[in-house]
């Protein structure tokens, strides 16, 4: 009887992500994604019962909500649903369901925690490469590319998106002029790459669909400040992290709300960034970004000349690097560096205060 219960309460929800899953890249986007997230304490239990008894209903409920979970910047709870059901699956994809396993294998590149992929990844490139015909699923491009396109050539970057450009969907088109206009994927030149962008932005405003609006806007704004327009960067991240916040997608709006005070930083505005580093700390759903903002907390700190606050807030990033997060070590320990100097040279300065700039404030 249990597992009866199981079982249906798995099919309904299915039925519910796959009936959501296209109004969410649309104008209707918030109404539906309501309706999702008032099933959230229902998605991992499902999730575990179908690896267990029905792979098939785990990987499209998996697919289904792949949308839902990147529009609200939920990379860790996808993560865990498809490493889940990836452990107990294993590198074997299920005849007909290989665009699904392909996503499962993509969200759980995004977990922090200790999982094998490699096998999978080694399935995931062989289903790439024998589809015939564009994606089935019009986020896949997308999470595709930021997923695995850092780590190819540019030019297999550019023959995938190229081979989906004859979708009849017209969210898969914009997200493929998004991802073309990103340098590091596709080693398009500058100018290229912002017109791509803006015909990206132009197709989401008019599908009505906030979060590829914000991605663009994001995406418009790192070019900005690539070609060192750090004013438009500023006023293109602002309006980007409008969304996010309309959204409810609160870990991206604290990756916004860091890139905006690094900026603020950057022109010497400290007063400015404090505030964008504190409410980044409140909004981050991960340890990563959660450290991002602690980290710019003892920039702003030590470069205002309070050495004990950065020094605070630099150990509280290094104590919460998860295992393995070596870059983040790192960067926390440069940080304790940096702090420690500027107290040398506090200490030789005569008449030496502890709110001493060291000239960063006055060099901008």
């Amino acid at each position: 009887m249990a597992e009866d219960l199981r079982a249906r309460r798995a099919v309904h929800l299915l039925a519910l992500v796959q009936r959501a899953d296209p109004y969410l890249r649309g104008p209707d986007q918030l109404r539906w994604a309501t309706l999702l997230r008032a099933e959230t304490g229902t998605v991992e239990p499902a999730v575990h019962w179908s690896a267990e008894h029905d792979p098939a209903v785990g990987l499209r409920l998996v697919a289904g909500l792949s949308t839902y979970w990147w529009m609200h910047g939920l990379r860790q709870e996808a993560a865990r649903s498809a490493r889940d059901l990836l452990s107990v699956l294993g590198p074997r994809v299920p005849e007909g369901l290989g665009e699904e396993y392909l996503l499962a294998v993509l969200l759980a590149a995004g977990s922090t925690e200790d999982f094998d992929l490699a096998d999978h990844l080694e399935q995931a490139a062989l289903v790439v490469e024998g589809l015939d015909g564009v994606f089935r699923h019009p986020v896949t491009v997308l999470l595709w590319a930021v997923a695995l396109g850092p780590f190819l050539p540019p030019d297999q970057v550019a023959d995938v998106l190229a081979r989906n450009t004859v979708s009849d969907d017209p969210w898969t088109l914009a997200a493929i002029q998004l991802c073309t206009g990103s340098p590091r994927l596709t080693g398009t030149d500058p100018e290229g790459a912002e017109k791509a962008v803006q015909a990206a932005l132009a197709q989401f405003r008019l599908l009505g669909d906030r979060w590829g609006v914000s991605m663009a806007l994001s995406a418009l704004a790192e070019l900005a400040a690539w070609s060192g327009q750090l004013g438009l960067c500023v006023e293109l991240t602002g309006e980007a992290l409008a969304v996010t916040e309309e959204l409810g997608a609160d870990e991206d709006s604290a990756l916004l709300l860091c890139r905006r005070a690094d900026l603020y930083l950057r022109h010497g505005d400290v007063r400015a960034a404090r505030p964008d580093y504190q409410c980044a700390l409140q909004f981050a759903g991960t340890p990563e970004t959660a450290i991002v903002a602690r980290l710019g907390l003892a920039r702003a700190a030590r470069h205002a000349g309070d050495l004990p606050a950065a020094k605070e807030f630099a150990l509280a990033a290094l104590e919460g690097c998860p295992a393995g997060s070596e870059l983040a070590r790192e960067e926390a320990a440069a940080e304790l560096a940096a702090i420690a100097a500027s107290g040398a040279v506090a200490a030789a300065t005569p008449g030496g205060s502890r709110r001493n700039s060291g000239g960063w404030l006055e060099s901008g």
